[in-house]
């Protein structure tokens, strides 16, 4: 028989080492030196982020703090809207200088989890997070002290476990993007 590894349970507030809203843009039309992408809601769908409805921040109209920058494997919750609020996704590398609007929320893990083992663990429990938005119809917004207080997350001690984990679900959703004929779907729940 083999060891069973130690495992734990706690909200996530004792997992996070960041958690913050985004910033309110000074949207530009056009790209140059001190512009940065800019993503909101509509880049966060089926679990993904797609650049592809990003817009662009003016820098000389409103700097930006340097925690407010994305990094690779930040995970990405709307905050706002009935519907969305809630929505989570996970990057997996920031391409260029990258800011949320203040429709999103950035969290990053502490040395407790690994950050991709952390965005599995959330991505698995969106219709629990989905449930923490409040307020007036098309005026809702997710409630971070609920999502911090309310939102457990089990994970082993191990982080090699946890990477070993992670890679486990980063390979199956590579290979269930392909179908019967092996071409890969229009639109998967992870992008390399």
């Amino acid at each position: 028989m083999g060891m069973r590894s130690k495992w734990k349970t706690e909200p996530l507030q004792e997992v996070v080492s960041y958690i913050a809203k985004g910033v309110p843009p000074a949207y530009v039309d056009i790209e140059g030196i001190n512009t940065v992408r800019v993503l909101n809601q509509k880049c966060n769908r089926d679990f993904a982020i797609s650049y592809s409805e990003s817009r662009l921040h003016d820098l000389n109209k409103r700097s930006v703090p340097k925690e407010k920058y994305l990094k690779d494997e930040d995970i990405l919750i709307n905050s706002t809207g009935t519907g969305t609020a809630g929505r989570i996704a996970q990057l997996d590398t920031v391409p260029c200088p990258t800011i949320v609007d203040g429709h999103m929320i950035i969290l990053r893990g502490n040395d407790k989890v690994i950050p991709r083992y952390l965005g599995y663990a959330l991505k698995a429990q969106q219709a629990s997070v989905l449930q923490l938005d409040e307020g007036s119809t098309g005026q809702t917004e997710l409630n971070r002290k609920r999502l911090l207080a309310e939102i457990e997350v089990s994970y082993p001690v191990s982080l090699e476990e946890q990477k070993a984990i992670a890679a486990t679900m980063i390979y199956h959703l590579r290979m269930s993007c392909y179908n019967v004929s092996g071409r890969r779907f229009p639109y998967v729940l992870y992008r390399s």
